[in-house]
């Protein structure tokens, strides 16, 4: 079973962030993940590039106003870029962002961040400077999934990122402390993990993705089997 799909759903992972006001518009949100696999203890690949970038909302902003904006800004914006609606949690304190992920160079971000505005976000103004400091995301965006068996997937544009399915969903803070002990109890590649679903079939199925250097189905098989035999029993 080797087919491609393409689902809407949700990731929730850690990241550290920081200003990236230098690239942006002065006196504004701008932030940036250097670190986008926290818990992976290997080399990751880095160069130049922004990896992910969070253009910071001002006030409540919801998934379709985010989705429109986005869409009329690709019209206009003469440089390709990937773009998800962001929940960002720190401090006890939420906003929500653009995420931005694909653009080439950091140059190109204060137009993006322009454009966005002049399509109708408003922007948060920078309040206060934010160096490495630990964040909460929750992204929701469109999966497209390899299926490999009905409960494993592999990202169809990062064969390096994989997916299983669980059966119960959990607050962050308890889906944390899991992946500590099955990492203390785990003896094969490092992995950084994350809490996932997608809408499938007409329901919400809960999924944890999983990045490995070298990734394989065997070894999403090896951790889902460990993980729902000490979590889900």
């Amino acid at each position: 079973m080797k087919t491609n799909i393409e689902r809407y759903g949700c990731l929730t992972k850690v990241e550290n962030l920081w200003c990236l006001e230098h690239y942006g518009i002065p006196n504004t949100c701008l932030l940036e993940s250097l670190d986008i696999f926290p818990g992976y203890y290997g080399a990751v690949p880095t160069d130049a590039r922004p990896k992910f970038v969070y253009i910071i909302g001002e006030g409540e902003y919801f998934l379709e106003e985010i989705m429109r904006l986005t869409k009329a800004v690709k019209k206009v914006y003469k440089h390709p870029f990937d773009a998800a609606y962001a929940e960002i949690t720190m401090r006890g304190k939420k906003c929500n962002a653009v995420r931005i992920a694909g653009i080439t160079a950091y140059p190109m971000i204060k137009e993006l961040q322009e454009t966005y505005r002049s399509m109708g976000l408003k922007l948060k103004k920078k309040v206060r400077n934010i160096e490495n400091e630990e964040a909460v995301i929750k992204i929701r965006k469109f999966f497209n999934l390899k299926v490999v068996a009905d409960d494993i997937f592999i990202d169809a544009g990062t064969a390096d990122i994989g997916y299983f399915t669980i059966e119960h969903d959990l607050p962050w803070e308890k889906f944390a402390r899991n992946i500590i002990v099955l990492r203390n109890n785990w003896n094969g590649n490092s992995f950084d993990a994350a809490k996932s679903f997608i809408y499938l079939n007409g329901e919400i199925t809960d999924m944890i993705r999983i990045y490995s250097k070298g990734l394989s189905p065997v070894l999403l098989r090896e951790l889902k089997d460990k993980y729902c035999g000490m979590f889900e029993r």
